[in-house]
């Protein structure tokens, strides 16, 4: 047991170390401009039963420091990242291309979640991290210059997925009357998930995922991202030192297979999922998305094609710099589409849209679904080249 253990830290280990060189590589190869966090905080961990502190990277966005809030305006739409990296490796900086996606159109202020890695923080810390950073957020709202009932939450893999399952925690906590610590009076609003390629239920085998995508059945040679030996370091970590019987369909591990009446209750009305067409992942997704619709919520769901899972953060080529720009600008297109419709404001919060469509043979296959107050859409589909 002893060695089992050495070898998968030893295991463990490497792949952060790998993870980061990856990351030091795509930014070699494609430089991201000089962004930098403009602020870090220490928060400690209010929720969950270990104790400690993580790190908010705070992100203004240009002029911020000569904002209209300092005029007594309205203050910023806030954007809150949690990155990817199976809940066990990853930092909140490596996210900054979407950042500066977002920042670059000054109108939002972004938050970066440096959440606890599992195994040395197993379940459910990361995710408890990612609640206590929203409360928080939410609690210093006026003196970080944000508007707390203008929130948006983005998460890349596991992010994704804590994107989800923080609302169905939080919407249990509060309905269970648990955790006094909770501050009821500075609750915000949720406007807004945009969940790339997440993890969505956790009761299938990594062979069941495969199985479920012909097209990565298919290929000769399958991506890192997807391999089993990474799959299975990232399950045993998350769940390090808890039981085997562990019920892996419990809503706040497989949030896709959560019941439409906590859907409907606990997610917001905006859902964007965005999925990769070569990702073992691939099957689940839009499953949930199509749960989320059958809730009644405005989802939009987009498959990337001949793109493995975690694309974005991997890209090597100039057509892949020029996909991931433009998946991003949509994503943030979206956010600034529901802020203007859902709070009736004029003009373009986030700035003139930039992007593009291509003429490349990547595309975005759209589920739409159309939901007002009292009139809703079927689902649609289109095509848009990329």
């Amino acid at each position: 047991m002893a060695f089992e253990s050495l070898a998968f830290h030893t295991k463990l280990r490497i792949l952060r170390w790998l993870t980061r060189l990856l990351a030091w590589l795509d930014r070699k190869r494609h430089p991201v401009s000089t962004i930098t966090p403009t602020s870090q905080i220490s928060i400690p961990s209010t929720l969950s039963a270990s104790p400690g502190n993580f790190d908010l990277h705070i992100y203004h966005p240009p002029g911020y420091n000569q904002s209209s809030t300092e005029k007594g305006e309205a203050p910023y739409p806030v954007v809150i990242v949690l990155h990817g990296g199976g809940w066990c490796v990853g930092h909140a900086r490596h996210d900054e291309r979407f950042i500066e996606t977002v920042t670059q159109r000054g109108r939002a202020v972004v938050v970066a979640v440096n959440y606890r890695l599992a195994p040395e923080h197993a379940y459910p810390v990361p995710l408890l991290d990612c609640v206590d950073a929203m409360l928080y957020i939410w609690k210093n709202a006026t003196a970080m210059g944000v508007d707390k009932h203008r929130t948006f939450i983005t998460g890349f893999s596991v992010g994704g997925q804590m994107a989800f399952a923080s609302q169905y925690w939080l919407a249990q906590a509060l309905a269970q009357h648990e955790h006094p610590q909770i501050d009821r009076a500075s609750l915000g609003t949720v406007k807004a998930i945009t969940a790339f390629y997440p993890p969505m239920d956790l009761t299938k085998t990594r062979a069941q995922r495969a199985a479920s995508n012909p097209a990565f059945m298919a290929l000769k040679k399958k991506p890192a991202s997807s391999s089993k030996l990474i799959g299975d370091i990232f399950d045993r970590a998350y769940f390090w030192n808890l039981p085997d019987t562990i019920d892996k369909s419990q809503i706040c591990i497989s949030p896709g297979l959560a019941p439409l009446e906590m859907m409907s209750r606990a997610l917001p009305n905006h859902i964007y999922v965005k999925l990769a067409g070569l990702d073992p992942l691939l099957a689940e997704g839009k499953a949930a998305a199509a749960q989320f619709e059958a809730a009644g919520k405005h989802v939009e769901c987009e498959v990337v094609e001949n793109v493995p899972h975690y694309w974005d953060h991997l890209g090597k080529t100039e057509h892949e710099k020029t996909l991931r720009s433009r998946v991003y600008e949509k994503a943030a297109d979206e956010m600034e589409e529901v802020l203007r419709n859902v709070n009736k404001l004029q003009g373009k919060l986030f700035g003139p849209r930039t992007w593009e469509t291509g003429t490349s043979t990547s595309s975005l296959i759209l589920l739409v679904a159309i939901e007002n107050s009292s009139v809703r859409g079927d689902a649609c589909f289109k095509i848009c080249q990329f």
